[in-house]
């Protein structure tokens, strides 16, 4: 009888407990998934994936798979769940160096890719190639008609590989072999244009310290008898906001707004200017590559009328990016607010359309843009 009585018992514990787990399993998945079965489903479809599907399925890419949708569910290209070789290409993506050969890539109207730019002292400088070269493949995939993105990851690789540019100068086409090597980027590089007392800073990208390498460059040049400037911020794809906002001290009126946002939770971010040093006569470059922080910086000169911008309308994204760890092999890129200007523009999906449209020419070494910017700050007055 008492040892019926105890396996009464543990049987009664051991019901009780199951019961128990799965009323918590039941309040988490409602909590969470705002269904109390919502659990249960992921895991039962997950069992009829991996027993009934006709093809190889595993449940690591059943997993990811779940995740991806999760986030996907939002419906916005720069909330994204990284996993995998994605993961591991954001994290080189963050370094300030990686493999290739050092141009700069657009596209015309007709999405034929050329080169736009060539970085000093890179492998592509080395091989000959120019600004204005066509590509017309990449390791024999032929470019037109391709997103530039995907270009350009073409072009990038593994350091020390090579990667075969088919490229058109004229009438004529020619194969290219470049080994790729680590390009490490300078976020700021200046000079002054030869016969002039114009100062050229390109920016990059706004990484930790570019605030204080710009004001390095921009001292350096004032010293070298620099009165009027001219900003690049092609290619730039934005960087840190703060870092923007350091460069702004040079390139705006005191006390302007150069960047505010509100996040989900009412936390208000407002960036301003305090220097009342006088500002001298400016012109920003800009194209389709710049972005972000590259386009709130070029929409607070439009808006303060500090200066002229010049180039192609900008790619248009006004967001900011929260960047949450899950696990030690995958992050959330998760879209927390969005930016806008000093004038109180949002630049989201829309971009920055330039004061005086420029447009590089394929197969021309000449860059049209920067001579338009020449051309415009040498002819405005000085602040004197």
């Amino acid at each position: 009888m008492k040892f019926t009585k105890l396996i009464l018992r543990c049987f009664t514990f051991i019901l009780a407990v199951l019961v128990s787990a799965n009323l918590l399993i039941c309040a988490a998945s409602y909590t969470y998934l705002g269904d109390p079965f919502g659990l249960f489903k992921v895991i039962r479809i997950m069992q009829i994936m991996e027993t009934h599907y006709v093809g190889d399925l595993d449940r690591h890419t059943l997993l990811s798979g779940a995740l991806h949708g999760l986030v996907d569910a939002a419906g916005e290209k720069h909330t994204v769940f990284l996993d995998g070789a994605e993961y591991e290409e954001f994290t080189e993506s963050t370094n300030a160096s990686y493999g290739g050969i050092g141009v700069y890539v657009s596209q015309t109207d007709q999405k034929e890719a050329f080169v736009a730019g060539v970085i000093e002292d890179s492998p592509a400088e080395a091989a000959g190639i120019k600004r204005g070269d066509l590509i017309v493949a990449v390791d024999g995939n032929l470019t037109i008609g391709r997103e530039l993105a995907e270009v350009s990851e073409d072009i990038r690789g593994e350091i020390g590989t090579s990667v075969t540019l088919t490229i058109k100068r004229g009438d004529e086409a020619q194969d290219i072999a470049v080994v790729r090597s680590d390009i490490t980027m300078k976020t700021v590089a200046g000079k002054m244009v030869d016969g002039t007392d114009i100062g050229y800073i390109r920016i990059s990208s706004f990484s930790t310290g570019t605030g204080d390498e710009f004001a390095k460059e921009y001292e350096k040049l004032k010293a070298q008898g620099m009165e009027r400037l001219i900003v690049d911020l092609r290619n730039n794809p934005g960087g840190l906001v703060d870092q923007a906002a350091r460069v702004a001290e040079y390139l705006l009126p005191a006390g302007s707004t150069v960047v505010s946002y509100t996040q989900k939770n009412g936390k208000n971010e407002v960036f301003t200017t305090s220097s009342a040093d006088d500002k001298i006569p400016l012109a920003v470059l800009v194209n389709e590559n710049s972005a972000s922080a590259a386009e709130i910086l070029s929409g607070d000169v439009q808006d303060t009328h500090a200066g002229v911008i010049v180039g192609t309308k900008t790619y248009g994204k006004g967001t900011v990016q929260g960047v949450y760890p899950v696990g030690t092999d995958a992050v959330v890129k998760v879209t927390i607010a969005k930016y806008k200007t000093a004038g109180g523009r949002e630049v989201d999906g829309t971009g920055i359309e330039p004061d005086m449209v420029v447009q590089l020419q394929a197969n021309s070494t000449t860059d049209y843009q920067l001579e338009r910017a020449i051309d415009v700050v040498r002819t405005m007055n000085l602040n004197r």
